[in-house]
């Protein structure tokens, strides 16, 4: 009786019976395939190479250097921990009915504190650096004085003075036509005495990172030093101007 099933009875016919096999099984690359396939391996190109990018920013920092970049990161933790801590405990003051009024008096102060010293409106003292820049050659750019207070900046300084003028967030920094500098306006002499409150242990670090604004002022041909000081006096202030198109709401 017949099972429904054909054997291949000669070789021919068993191998052309193989071959068709092979061909089923064998996956067909269609179109669509072939361009997942491509996007694929861009995509993985892509992630190595900002990988790569990633440690070659640092592969030429020292054990040293790496050990300030933690340690920097982890005061900025610590410090922006303690900043929240505060808050919530002022929130919790205002919360409360009792001690409501008194609280929220002590805190808009304290806010008003902050804002005059960020506006640069009130002088302000505390540990700091001075930072003296030598410009022998007078070759020390605008660009150079601005990368300067940047990194100070960047390191954590809450108040800066550059000579007699206040550093504010619209402080500029330009060049003469007779190639002197000025800040907002006024002229400034070499040596630049720039000052600033903060931490000296992250600030006097950061001007010294291999490319940053120490080397920027010596391609210059200049010399950066900076000396840590426990009380810094920024006795410069910005005068404020009457508003002219604008009136209190009461």
């Amino acid at each position: 009786m017949s099972d429904g099933t054909r054997t291949p009875q000669s070789r021919e016919q068993q191998r052309l019976v193989w071959r068709r096999l092979v061909d089923t099984l064998r996956p067909q690359a269609n179109l669509a395939q072939l361009i997942v396939g491509l996007l694929c391996l861009l995509l993985g190109l892509s992630i190595a190479a900002q990988l790569r990018a990633g440690d070659d920013s640092l592969e030429g920092a020292s054990q040293q250097e790496l050990v300030r970049l933690l340690d920097e990161s982890g005061r900025h933790v610590s410090d922006l921990e303690v900043e929240n801590a505060e808050l919530d405990r002022t929130l919790e003051a205002l919360r409360s009915g009792r001690e409501g009024d008194v609280a929220a008096r002590n805190a808009a102060e304290e806010r008003l504190q902050d804002l005059e010293i960020l506006a640069g409106t009130v002088p302000a003292q505390g540990r700091g650096i001075v930072v003296s820049i030598a410009d022998p050659t007078g070759e020390v750019r605008a660009s150079t004085l601005l990368g300067v207070i940047q990194e100070l900046r960047n390191a954590g300084a809450e108040v800066i003075q550059i000579e007699d003028v206040r550093v504010i967030a619209s402080t500029s920094i330009t060049t003469e036509p007779d190639g002197t500098l000025s800040v907002d306006g006024t002229r400034i002499e070499a040596p630049y005495e720039v000052r600033a409150i903060g931490d000296p242990a992250v600030m006097e670090p950061a001007l010294r990172i291999p490319g940053g604004a120490a080397d920027a002022v010596s391609g210059d041909g200049g010399t950066l030093a900076a000396a840590t000081e426990d009380e810094v006096v920024i006795d410069a202030v910005v005068p404020l101007g009457t508003p002219e198109h604008t009136q209190v709401v009461k």
